[in-house]
């Protein structure tokens, strides 16, 4: 004993603290050396307990992964810059979408946002109204290049018994065009009546060679299949199916060119054509883009907005990685600095010095964290390439640009996860220096008094971190401003740090309450207090997680709740409205769809449902293209009692910054705020409805020619004597106005017409039967008014009950790929899924946390275990001693996280349920936000997931511990 005192003596006076500086850069040789060995033995460490290794692996590596993930995918769904060069033009030295009335105004990259300047110059030679196709010489003429045009439409054809709604490019490949379209098998098409199938096209059933019938508007074609493509699409987002060389509706003002030539498209010569009211994109100045100050001051600011976007993702995705991951890994290191506390003594009572300790902890961290930093950024990469490889997974994820992997944010976000693990393994490694050794020598090690200088400071941030979450909250909420992120993670996070510091004073606490616990939990809460050194990192962890779901669930579940409040039936329960792509359904269309539905169920009664048609049809059609040159619109408004009729379309005497959000004079009709909508119906389906809601009398009214009038609660009624007032007028709209526009502006051949009325009570008892509308009338009783009706929907119902699911999913499979059928069910939530999933989660995690830390804590008892084994106690003592270990290390984290997550949860349902509006007026209301606090949820999982963890930690007591025979 003497001897290995000497050689500590000596040991210790040649690794004294004090630095020597005999020799140059001696001190920088002892720092390097020492953690040269320390990482040496940290390696060893690894593959020595490789469970506790691959614990903290998959802790950093998970949370990278996922976040490397969304970065790969959202830099790859985005193709910007130069990566548009070859979707947009191919080999072409730019791209020019169809003109507009008005001059442009964009930056270097045409989609990132634009401006109108004033009228647009004349083109020499253009074909007003003329196709792309028709106007190619013109743009050729004006560019001095080759202007290959092309334009997209939607084509419909029947496979397998259902229509499907395609997207054709037309374009001729055969004019030197490459890249864009890549032929993979075939020819090219030579005429019109031949197409090519793409990739996409295939994959939906279309076949690769053969006769296809295609529809384009009311036309049919029959083509025939010359060959496959694979075809690069970005313009518009969508996907194409078919190529065609010419357009099958000719003469449609919709598409653009791609301009071949030899010399490139400038700067210059960009703004030169925004003059015309062309959008550019131009290769050479997506690949070269000119210096941010050529830019307009809107653009330049509209460009540093973007930047600025994708940096607070970034910093807010880092930040939050950090704290997770060091929460979620600080359990594993505390559990590794206390099986190394002996093997630490022992080096330190043999002269090793707190700095060398220190780097034998945080070693293994660096180790650690390196390898899951990086295989969590490798596996990221690899599962976002995996997707883009996968055609139709990339289509439904939109990841389908080229793949591309932001190196910058990637490495930002793998340097914040090496970090964390050295941060998580931090605190144990700080106090190694004030390691005990002939403690820890002894078997006794308990960790020293708490400060309180920390919970003071820890009080102080949570109050100020939970103080800024709800301000910021509330003045977001108040405003209906976005924005304010960065503030608000940054207060989220002090609160979470400061309840972390909070935690060793509170054990310290409830250690000393638990002298009326049984006794099994009496000792846990006691050693909890006392080994606070491995108590507090699984605590911290476990409180994250839990404020976390905490969080979710509040404002998850209140946002439920405001939904389920605002939500107003669209049809009687029980019954279906089918609509349609195209916002308009044709009499064909109506009688395809109607014999479908009778195939599937003989009996049902289908019926028509309109709108006013104001002379807009333009905007509904598959392919709209904006009119240039002024056009009539037609005004139908009721005209409230008091009120002029051109207060109707716009109300002067109005005054906004009363309390009330819009005019009391636009109420009902085209121009109407609120419950707007006026729709027609058939007699049969009026009837129905009425009497449904207890207006049976009414009927006969009715189909004589008076129409329904809804009237929301609290709403001063615009029916006097039983009779409305409804104005009609023609509105001109000029579409090269860029300003503000008096709606008056062009008022013509006003008109006032007294209707006979009745009015209902709009509330949610009837307004599925109104069909969600504020005016209800048979078809007639528009068209004796003079009242032009387009029909734009279609009822259905099941005279012998309502449409069951199946039923449903039967006629939708029928139903056309552009039809879309919806069966009113009421308020359906999928917030139970959601708590589902969310609770899965976090018990799995909870319980990893729980069970490592009691399994550290067991380790320790094993002197404890063997004497209590001695004197006769059985393997069901250990076992409630174990359990009783992880139920109470679970059971006060899940406390602590419930009561920090209500705060960040409050906060988050400000902004999301503050601004509502009312459901059946429409009118905006900010009042006082919804909460909703799920708490049997919370103390079901505060209680259920401890009492698991303790069942599994008492499982784990399998054998009897080694007892060591003592002689005399």
């Amino acid at each position: 004993m003497t001897t290995l005192a000497r050689q500590g003596a000596s040991t210790g006076s040649q690794h004294s603290d004090t630095p020597d500086h005999s020799t140059a850069g001696s001190g920088w040789r002892r720092f390097s050396g020492s953690w040269g060995v320390a990482l040496r033995m940290a390696r060893r460490d690894v593959r020595r307990h490789r469970g506790r290794s691959a614990l903290i692996v998959v802790m950093v590596a998970l949370p990278t992964t996922l976040l490397v993930l969304a970065l790969t995918g959202a830099a790859t769904s985005q193709i910007e810059g130069p990566e548009q060069i070859p979707y947009r033009m191919g080999n072409g030295v730019a791209a020019l979408d169809y003109p507009q009335p008005q001059a442009a105004e964009q930056s270097f990259d045409a989609s990132a946002g634009i401006s109108s300047t004033g009228a647009a110059r004349a083109i020499p030679g253009w074909v007003e109204g003329g196709s792309p196709f028709d106007n190619a010489p013109a743009v050729s003429s004006l560019t001095g290049a080759t202007a290959v045009a092309y334009a997209e439409e939607s084509v419909t054809t029947r496979r397998n018994e259902r229509r499907l709604t395609l997207q054709s490019l037309a374009l001729d490949a055969r004019e030197g065009l490459t890249g864009k379209v890549s032929l993979t098998s075939g020819r090219l098409p030579e005429r019109f009546g031949e197409i090519l199938v793409s990739d996409t096209g295939q994959r939906r059933g279309l076949p690769t060679s053969g006769a296809l019938d295609l529809r384009a508007g009311d036309v049919d074609h029959e083509v025939t299949v010359v060959g496959t493509v694979t075809v690069l699409s970005q313009h518009g987002g969508m996907f194409t199916d078919v190529v065609t060389p010419l357009p099958f509706l000719p003469g449609q003002p919709s598409g653009g060119w791609i301009l071949l030539d030899d010399e490139p498209v400038s700067w210059a010569d960009v703004l030169d054509l925004n003059r015309y009211g062309f959008l550019v994109w131009s290769a050479d100045v997506l690949r070269n883009p000119p210096p941010i100050t050529e830019l307009s001051a809107d653009q330049q600011m509209m460009m540093e907005f973007n930047r600025g976007r994708m940096g607070t993702f970034v910093a807010i995705g880092g930040a939050l990685l950090l704290v997770i991951t060091t929460l979620l890994v600080g359990p594993a290191f505390a559990v590794s600095a206390a099986r190394q506390r002996r093997t630490l003594a022992l080096a330190a009572s043999n002269g090793a010095t707190t700095a060398q300790l220190r780097h034998t902890v945080l070693a293994q961290a660096l180790v650690l964290g390196v390898i899951a930093a990086l295989a969590g950024a490798v596996l990221g990469v690899a599962v976002a390439w995996g997707l883009t490889r996968q055609s139709h997974t990339a289509d439904v994820l939109g990841i389908t640009g080229p793949f591309d992997v932001p190196v910058g944010p990637v490495a930002a976000v793998t340097t914040a996860a090496m970090l964390s693990a050295v941060i998580a393994a931090l605190l144990p490694a700080r106090r190694l220096g004030r390691l005990d050794i002939v403690g820890v020598m002894k078997g006794q090690s308990v960790s020293p008094r708490p400060s309180r200088v920390v919970f003071t400071l820890g009080a102080v941030l949570a109050g100020i971190g939970g103080f800024s979450v709800i301000s910021l909250a509330s003045t977001q909420a108040a405003t209906s401003t976005d924005g304010g992120e960065v503030a608000t993670v940054a207060a989220t996070l002090a609160l979470v740090v400061g309840a972390v510091m909070l935690s060793p004073l509170i054990l310290v606490g409830l250690a000393r309450l638990s002298s009326h616990l049984p006794v099994p939990l009496r000792m846990a809460t006691r050693d909890a207090g006392r080994q606070r050194a491995r108590s507090v990192p699984a605590i911290a962890a476990i409180m994250a997680g839990v404020a976390v779901l905490t969080m979710t669930l509040i404002a998850s579940g209140s946002d439920e709740e405001q939904r389920g409040r605002e939500y107003i039936a669209q049809n009687l329960a029980g019954e279906a409205i089918v609509s349609s792509s195209g916002a308009i359904m044709g009499a064909e269309e109506v009688a395809r769809v109607t014999a479908g539905f009778r195939a599937v169920r003989p009996g049902l009664v289908v019926s028509e449902v309109g709108d006013l048609d104001k002379g807009d049809a333009w905007m509904y059609s598959a392919n709209p293209v904006i009119p240039t040159e002024p056009y009539d619109v037609r005004v139908v408004n009721v005209v409230p009692p008091g009120c002029l009729p051109e207060h109707t379309v716009n109300d002067t005497s109005f005054d906004p910054t009363l309390e009330r959000s819009s005019s009391p004079c636009q109420v009902l009709g085209t121009q109407g705020m609120g419950n707007a909508q006026m729709r027609f119906t058939t007699p049969d389906e009026i009837r129905r409805r009425l009497t449904s809601i207890g207006h049976g009398a009414d009927v006969d009214r009715v189909l004589g020619g008076a129409v329904v009038i809804g009237r929301a609660p609290d709403a001063p009624s615009v029916v006097r004597d039983g009779a409305v007032t409804v104005m009609t007028a023609t509105q001109m709209v000029d579409p090269t106005e860029t300003g503000m526009v008096d709606p008056t502006h062009g008022l013509d051949d006003v008109r006032t017409t007294e209707i006979p009325a009745v009015e209902v009570a709009f509330d949610r008892a009837t307004v599925g039967a109104l069909l969600g509308s504020g005016l209800l009338a048979t078809i007639d009783t528009a068209t004796r008014n003079g009242w032009s009706v387009r029909t734009t929907h279609l009822t259905v119902h099941d005279p012998a009950g309502p449409i069951s699911q199946d039923l449903s999913d039967r006629l939708g499979f029928g139903a056309d790929d552009d039809t879309h059928l919806y069966t009113e069910r009421g308020f359906v939530s999928d917030y139970a899924t959601i708590i589902a999933v969310l609770l899965g989660i976090f018990t799995l995690l909870l319980l990893v946390i729980t069970l490592t830390s009691t399994a550290l804590t067991l380790t320790e008892q094993e002197n404890d275990q063997a004497t209590l084994a001695a004197l006769g106690s059985g393997r069901g003592t250990r076992r409630v001693m174990a359990g009783a270990q992880a139920f109470t290390l679970c059971f006060i984290g899940a406390a602590l996280g419930v009561a920090v997550g209500i705060v960040p949860g409050v906060a988050l349902a400000h902004p999301l349920t503050a601004q509502s509006f009312d459901p059946l007026t429409g009118a905006s209301i900010t009042g006082d936000p919804v909460l909703v606090f799920p708490w049997l949820v919370l103390l079901g999982f505060a209680v259920a997931v401890p009492v698991i963890a303790a069942g599994l930690a008492a499982a784990g007591i399998r054998k009897a511990p080694d007892a060591t025979r003592r002689t005399a």
